[in-house]
């Protein structure tokens, strides 16, 4: 038999495998009972593979092979870790699902307008019926909370049915904007040098803050979202990954919120000199706003005001949920 050269892509996902093993995990890639795990995995190497066309395509490589896989760990997303035939990047376990869940539950509570209009309006509901759909979609985001917090894995709390209309498939298409740029961000502090590398003593090449880290890789992360659009000309298609980055922060304040008001729960899932949800979304709303005209925050304005305006009664449902 011919002996295969392993490349340092195989000898990278065999280093993850072995990551998996020994926390008693093993890789998730097509889960029969879950559609849900079978697709996040699947895009996790779709996501990958574009932004590594959209660098080659402007002259960038990637310094060695870049695996991004699912495991659980202490980060509220994701973290970028140097192995020793690449880089890891490691989605927290369920944390697709947490984003999924809520995406959800904001088409849930409001109305859908027509695909023509749907980047001017996003109706909230005021019926009762509308309050009662409120009401669900409040007590299906705590649970997902909770059991990401609680658990270490969304897929353990409440999981909405799935609507067949036009609110699921932005869903989708903003709770993949959303993991987009969770993941350009884990490769922008890659591509900025702040990893350290296998052998090399921690932190010895941190030249800058933790907070100016992140707000650097939050800068190019989402300008690596963009330059990766496959049609930068389809302005739902742009405002949509514009939302992604902005939704994930409006999720990182929700969660950061549950964990430091309600007793009963773990430390952790933030590191404490980490710049604030509000002013990293500050900062890049103003980059967002340098590139594009004002227009192109509105579904990410009608996302995040949705989640802030939800968030006292998710908290209220959580507290409710822990009580028991």
């Amino acid at each position: 038999m011919a002996d295969r050269r392993l490349t340092a892509e195989d000898r990278l996902r065999a280093e993850y495998n072995a990551l998996l093993h020994d926390t008693g995990l093993q890789e998730r890639g097509d889960v029969a009972d879950d559609p849900l795990l079978g697709a996040a995995a699947r895009s996790f190497d779709r996501i990958a593979e574009d932004f590594r066309r959209t660098l080659r395509d402007a002259g960038i490589a990637l310094p060695g092979a870049v695996l991004v896989g699912e495991y659980p760990h202490s980060a509220l997303n994701a973290q970028a870790r140097a192995a020793r035939h690449g880089t890891l990047i490691l989605v927290n376990t369920g944390f697709t699902t947490l984003v999924h869940e809520i995406c959800k539950a904001h088409g849930l509570s409001v109305r859908m307008p027509s695909h023509e209009v749907f980047v001017k309006q996003l109706d909230f509901a005021d019926s009762e019926a509308d309050r009662h759909r409120n009401r669900t979609a409040d007590g299906a985001v705590a649970s997902v909370v909770l059991a990401y917090l609680l658990r270490g894995d969304a897929r353990f709390g409440v999981r909405l049915p799935p609507d067949t209309g036009r609110s699921n498939r932005l869903a989708w298409a903003l709770a993949d904007a959303t993991t987009r740029f969770v993941i350009a961000h884990e490769i922008a502090h890659l591509l900025e040098g702040h990893l350290d590398r296998p052998g090399q003593r921690a932190g010895s090449n941190r030249r800058f803050s933790t907070r100016d880290r992140e707000l650097q890789a939050d800068e190019t992360g989402a300008l690596l979202c963009l330059r990766a659009l496959s049609d930068p000309g389809d302005d739902v298609l742009t405002y949509v990954t514009v939302a992604g980055p902005l939704i994930f922060l409006a999720i990182d304040h929700l969660v950061t919120r549950v964990r430091r008001e309600l007793d009963g729960l773990p430390p952790g899932l933030r590191v404490s000199d980490y710049p604030s949800s509000d002013e990293r979304g500050s900062r890049l709303r103003s980059l967002f706003q340098g590139i594009y005209r004002s227009s192109a925050l509105q579904i990410a304005d009608a996302c995040v005001y949705w989640l802030s305006w939800r968030e006292d009664g998710i908290l209220a449902e959580a507290d409710r949920l822990l009580r028991g």
